[in-house]
């Protein structure tokens, strides 16, 4: 059975958030999106006095610990321990203890445990261990995809309302594959479009998620992107498929590793579409956090020389006489040669020699003149493809 609709499991946590939170919290399911805003909603509700303490779940070492497998029949598993390590021990959580308080004038804590499913892998056992000790007015919160609901624990705190699940909004109703503008995910694009007063059509909301993505995250990027540039101001109005004709800003998330190759591959449209998705949405890092908007700059710029030299080099193998087959070797690419061999054939030496110039003087400007990162990118892309003059070397003053 599917679980409630993530707005609903909204309003039902903010509810709780306003007549007091239980000791133990958990958000989870697979809608990213809907889980942080949960617990973003969470966090601005606890008393200021609160001293929150925050523990990243994915750095938690897993060696050791017995994966918690479901058992073959399926049943529930009251009698496993779920973090019993190779000496038979329970294992210890230290993050646990400031739950605990010290003193009769101890201070309350909400310890938050983001992206918590290995967290709870090797630590479930003892969290419901410790559970009764959490000092009244202390609150543990935790969010994860997943939560074996098979234990003994997890069963006490969905029985006691503390559990909110968020899962993903569905494309189409039941059994109506055919009808998308009934669907969840293209009725909440409009809700949400009216919260952010540029309310669309059912159709425009189809449109976006035909051109954006189905994620939320991106579809409320985009609708962000759209308060720019109307001025809406409440109007009931719904803006209609025409409407958005040239103001949808991308459909993809992007990175400085594809930036760099639609500039190399002479690909402008591809290119300027690359570096307006890394701007409006910003670029995932391995722990799955945005990375912040000030290092977008050097991270693209820094692969962009490193990409672009790898070429220049491998273009001078070229003109030397070095074979087709054997230049990724001699120029040490071993993956994805035939797009490296590719990139050399189609950048002639000088062209390369203007894009390194033109990069290092996009770095310059940035200390020099202050103005927005994208623009200098922008500007950077229009001296590659336009071949508009820069500085040379002895001009270029450090």
């Amino acid at each position: 059975m599917a679980g409630p609709h993530p707005e609903k499991e909204s309003e039902r946590l903010r509810a709780a958030c306003k007549q007091g939170l239980p000791s133990v919290v958990a958000l989870v399911g697979t809608g990213t999106w809907f889980r942080e805003q949960a617990l973003g909603e969470v966090l601005a509700s606890l008393p200021k006095e609160l001293e929150v303490l925050t523990v990243e779940g994915q750095d938690v070492e897993l060696r050791g610990v017995k994966q918690s497998a479901e058992s073959e029949d399926g049943g529930d598993r009251d009698d496993v321990d779920l973090d019993e390590g190779d000496d038979g021990k329970q294992a210890q959580c230290k993050d646990l203890q400031p739950l605990a308080g010290g003193g009769l004038f101890s201070q309350s804590t909400a310890l938050v445990v983001r992206r918590a499913d290995r967290w709870l892998q090797k630590y479930a056992t003892a969290v419901a261990a410790f559970a009764p000790r959490i000092q009244k007015g202390s609150l543990l919160l935790f969010e994860s995809q997943k939560l074996d609901r098979r234990t003994k624990w997890a069963k006490q705190l969905v029985a006691s309302g503390a559990v909110f699940e968020f899962r993903e909004l569905y494309e189409t109703p039941f059994g109506r594959p055919d009808q998308p503008l009934q669907g969840e995910l293209v009725q909440w694009v409009v809700a949400h479009s009216k919260r952010l007063r540029v309310p669309l059509t059912p159709e425009s909301a189809l449109l976006l998620t035909a051109q954006v993505g189905k994620e939320p995250s991106q579809l409320a990027a985009e609708l962000e992107q759209l308060v720019d540039q109307f001025d809406k101001k409440g109007s009931k109005k719904a803006l209609a498929p025409e409407d958005l004709r040239g103001k949808l800003t991308c459909s993809f998330e992007s990175t400085p590793f594809e930036l760099a190759e639609a500039v190399l591959d002479g690909d402008r449209q591809r290119a300027l579409r690359s570096l307006h998705a890394l701007f409006a949405r910003g670029v995932k890092q391995k722990d799955g956090k945005r990375m912040e908007q000030g290092g977008l700059f050097p991270f693209a710029t820094s692969w962009m020389f490193t990409a672009m030299a790898q070429v220049y080099e491998g273009r001078l193998m070229l003109d030397q006489g070095t074979s087709m087959r054997d230049l990724p070797q001699k120029a040490g690419v071993y993956k994805f040669q035939e797009r490296f061999v590719a990139q050399v054939q189609k950048n002639s030496v000088q062209k390369l020699e203007h894009g390194l110039l033109a990069l290092l003087h996009c770095q310059r400007e940035r200390r020099s003149l202050g103005e927005e990162d994208d623009i200098l990118l922008e500007r950077f892309l229009a001296r590659w493809f336009d071949g508009v003059v820069t500085p040379g070397p002895e001009d270029l003053e450090w």
